[in-house]
C-alpha cells in the first residue's frame, strides 16, 4: 500500500510541476506573440499553435489532478441530504463512473492519437497527434487515481477536499 501511495504522490507531483511549466510557457509564448504583433508588426506562426497545444495538455493534467484531489465536478448538496449508508453508495458509484471516464479517455484518446498521427500541424509541422497525446495519458492517470479511491488506498475528506490516507494523514 505504501509503495502505491508513493507512486501516486510522485505522479501527481510530477503532473503538478509539468502543469506549472506549461502555464508559464503559455504565458511567455502568448506575451511574446502579442509583443511581436503590436511592436514588431509581425507574429510568429508557431506561437498560437504551441500555446493551444499547451493549453489542451494543461487542461487534461488539471482533470487528472482534480480526480486525485477529489475536486472534480459532482453534486454534493443532494448527496449530503441522503442517509450516510446511501451516501457511501453514491460516492462509490461516482468513483466508478469517474474510472469509466478515465477508461473512455484512455481507449478513445489512444485511437484519436493513432488516427491523427499521419497528418501534421500547419505552423510547427509537428504530428497532429501531439495535440491529443495527453488525452490517453491522463485517462490512465484518472483510472489509477480513481481505483485508489475505490479500493480505499486513498480517500478524500468532505470537509476540505484534501487527499488523505487511511490513517487520516494529509498527503
Amino acid at each position: 500500500m505504501k509503495a502505491i501511495k508513493k507512486i501516486l504522490n510522485l505522479t501527481s507531483n510530477l503532473l503538478e510541476y509539468i502543469g506549472m511549466i506549461f502555464l508559464v510557457a503559455m504565458t511567455l509564448i502568448v506575451s511574446y506573440q502579442v509583443f511581436s504583433r503590436q511592436i514588431l508588426n509581425t507574429s510568429p506562426r508557431w506561437a498560437e499553435e504551441v500555446s493551444l497545444i499547451l493549453m489542451i495538455w494543461f487542461g487534461f493534467i488539471g482533470i487528472a489532478l482534480g480526480v486525485r484531489k477529489g475536486i472534480h465536478l459532482s453534486i454534493e448538496y443532494f448527496v449530503s441530504l441522503l442517509p450516510p449508508s446511501l451516501q457511501k453508495i453514491i460516492i462509490k458509484l461516482d468513483q466508478v463512473l469517474v474510472c469509466g471516464f478515465g477508461l473512455f479517455c484512455a481507449v478513445y484518446g489512444a485511437k484519436l492519437v493513432k488516427a491523427t498521427g499521419g497528418s501534421t500541424l500547419p505552423a510547427t509541422q509537428w504530428p497532429a497527434s501531439t495535440s491529443y497525446l495527453m488525452v490517453p495519458v491522463c485517462g490512465v492517470m484518472i483510472i489509477c487515481y480513481s481505483l485508489a479511491q475505490i479500493f480505499g488506498i486513498e480517500e478524500t475528506t468532505e470537509e476540505n477536499n484534501e487527499l488523505t490516507s487511511k490513517e487520516g494523514v494529509e498527503l
